[in-house]
């Protein structure tokens, strides 16, 4: 089972998951899974279809909003974020690569409604330390 990382009590990340995970996510008490890597990043990961039908039978909502690493931080991707966030049930795992780029859409729509260095500590507490983000989004919040 790939590692889980909470940022919430209603928002995880994870690193690229396999066929086999979904059923552990569902089971571990997962409503929703959010995937946000691109097909074809990598000839070994399984496709956002064979994730989606994974998902499907586990009983778990699934989603593929792909992001690359340049539009993490667009305006319009931390508000398709929030919008998945605020319509999916939850708790909503997402994943990616490694599990950074779907911490950073997650940062980018929590800082919405939430306070940039309550966000941030949140991220530092999980283990993800991403320089520059900060600073990214207090420039973005104070806008």
């Amino acid at each position: 089972m790939v590692r889980v990382v909470h940022l919430s009590p209603e928002f995880a990340v994870a690193g690229q998951l396999a066929v086999a995970d979904f059923a552990a996510l569902a089971a571990q008490g997962f409503k929703s899974v959010v995937c946000n890597r691109p097909d074809g990043e990598d000839p070994t990961q399984i496709s956002a279809e064979q994730a989606h039908a994974a998902a499907t039978a586990a009983g778990l909502a699934f989603r593929h909003f792909p992001l690359r690493m340049p539009d993490v931080l667009d305006p319009a991707t931390a508000d398709a974020t929030k919008a998945l966030l605020d319509t999916l049930p939850g708790p909503i795992l997402a994943f990616c690569r490694s599990g950074t780029r779907s911490a950073i859409a997650w940062a980018a729509a929590a800082t919405q409604v939430a306070p940039v260095d309550a966000v941030i500590n949140a991220l530092q507490q999980a283990d993800f330390v991403i320089p520059g983000l900060a600073d990214e989004l207090r420039a973005r919040a104070a806008g």
